[in-house]
């Protein structure tokens, strides 16, 4: 597989305190819940502690992380768990550090009574997930955890965990840390609401695995029109191959549902375009595990096909270009499956006009879009608005994200004579198009894919992907990078309106 990285985690803790900035998604951030004091909300919000949580503020009344958990009141059944499998005294242990992501009792209940009372009576297993919850021998804080998003950590039982930013909240695997830095006398908690699962050994796991991908996939009973599509292009011999190793994201038969009537019988008879689809659903060479699929969000992979898919965390679920991942780590002996609830569609490659790009910069940004025949009615706007004083000075920098023409014409001449003749709503529609006092770039765009950016009139804006595009609030992004004395240049296919 080859992935190409779309962001780092060197740049992860900026990238949360944009989120962090905006109006819409500051109180859902990290950020806002990496205090000491959000513990006692959580525990009193739960009705299990009206005080306990106190003792975790005072630097010398600490306790260790067995009586922290014990005092706040809501880790009874993680507590229950600890005891039963003697780590209690492991965690109690002043002379180690443990970093502890802990689930509530409401994660635990999530599993069910049957599955917790087996763990129970299983201490073997029950060991194995509880040490999967831990790093040991470190104090790992939220501020250093949200550095690693993108990467795995390896935790006490010997394997990882994938961390990962969604909107600036921070997910371990597929679940959410809900309040962070509960500090102990010999490390620190950070709480998590679902219950880890421990990944499966895959490459053991794929050894005793009785059926290959293709014969997994028509035992499920659910993807008889994949087994079809496969057939008709010969690729099912490929995928039932011993001699290579495969990740496929299979669509369900409700997922070729979806797509237009006739569409399936029209790529049925096109084996060569129903191939290249099949084939983007697949990575060649690797049975990549959902941990490790989650560890990548954010970034892209190419597929067996040569194109690229985006792959990206949505409220904690896995997505795939625009689809979700509904089940993982179906395992078979050629590799592994995840199910899907959409068919791939590969990028297209056909070209897109856009306006012509100079090569240096010719201006300011008012100048570019006052030269440029097709920004006439963005230039017109702009000065309409009053904003001709800021975007033509090359003292200040912004990025915007110019609408075309077109754009404007498709809101009717009767909408844009009304906003000419109404500057206040006009200013606050063009400041949604602009970025003041930074230049972000394509390469610095695709690093902030699904966080919440604060455009000029304080309103939000989210920059999608899907495949080779890039859009913003449902406009797609045509031409990048327009470059002017004082920013930069994005040129938009539709006018983005407040919400």
């Amino acid at each position: 597989m080859t992935v190409k990285l779309k962001h780092s985690a060197a740049i992860a803790a900026s990238l949360l305190l944009l989120s962090a900035c905006s109006d819409d998604g500051a109180t859902d951030s990290v950020a806002d819940i990496s205090t000491q004091e959000a513990v006692g909300s959580v525990i009193t919000n739960n009705g299990t502690n009206d005080g306990d949580s106190e003792a975790t503020t005072d630097a010398d009344a600490l306790s260790n992380i067995v009586d922290t958990a014990v005092a706040a009141g809501n880790f009874t059944t993680l507590v229950a768990a600890l005891q039963a499998t003697e780590l209690d005294a492991v965690l109690a242990d002043e002379s180690t550090t443990f970093t502890v992501f802990a689930p509530t009792d409401t994660a635990f209940e999530a599993l069910g009574s049957d599955t917790i009372n087996a763990l129970l009576g299983d201490t073997e297993t029950l060991s194995d997930i509880l040490l999967y919850h831990v790093v040991s021998g470190a104090a790992v804080e939220a501020e250093a955890a949200i550095a690693l998003a993108g990467t795995m950590v390896e935790m006490a039982n010997g394997d990882s965990v994938a961390v990962a930013l969604d909107n600036g909240k921070l997910f371990i695997n597929q679940s959410e840390v809900i309040v962070t830095d509960v500090k102990a006398s010999n490390g620190v908690i950070h709480v998590i609401d679902s219950v880890l699962s421990v990944p499966v050994d895959m490459e053991q796991a794929t050894e005793d695995a009785p059926m290959n991908i293709v014969e997994t996939a028509v035992a499920a009973g659910s993807f008889n029109t994949l087994a079809q599509a496969l057939v008709a292009t010969g690729l099912i011999d490929t995928l039932s191959s011993s001699d290579d190793t495969f990740t496929v994201f299979a669509p369900t038969d409700d997922a070729f549902a979806k797509l237009p009537e006739g569409t399936l019988d029209a790529l049925l008879a096109d084996p060569d375009t129903l191939s290249d689809i099949l084939l983007y659903h697949v990575i060649s060479g690797s049975a990549i595990d959902a941990t490790t699929a989650i560890s990548l969000a954010g970034q892209s992979a190419t597929m067996a096909n040569g194109d690229d898919v985006a792959i990206s965390l949505d409220e904690g679920s896995l997505r795939i270009n625009d689809a979700t991942v509904t089940a993982t780590d179906i395992i078979a002996s050629n590799g592994v499956i995840h199910v899907i609830d959409t068919v791939l569609l590969p990028p297209t490659d056909a070209p897109t006009e856009t306006p012509a790009q100079p090569e240096t910069p010719a201006g300011t940004i008012l100048d570019i879009a006052a030269g440029n025949p097709d920004f006439s009615i963005l230039a017109a706007a702009v000065n309409a608005a009053g904003l001709d004083g800021a975007l033509g000075h090359p003292g200040d920098i912004y990025t915007v994200f110019a609408p075309t023409n077109a754009a404007f014409e498709a809101l009717g001449q009767d909408t844009i004579d009304a906003l000419l003749a109404d500057p206040d709503t006009l200013r606050d529609i063009l400041l949604l198009h602009v970025l003041p006092g930074r230049v972000v770039d394509a390469a610095n765009a695709l690093e902030l894919v699904g966080y919440d950016i604060q455009a000029g009139n304080g309103d939000i804006l989210i920059i999608s992907q899907d495949g080779d595009n890039l859009s913003i609030n449902g406009s797609t992004i045509i031409a990048t990078d327009i470059q002017a004395v004082n920013g930069v240049i994005h040129v938009i296919d539709k006018v983005i309106l407040p919400q």
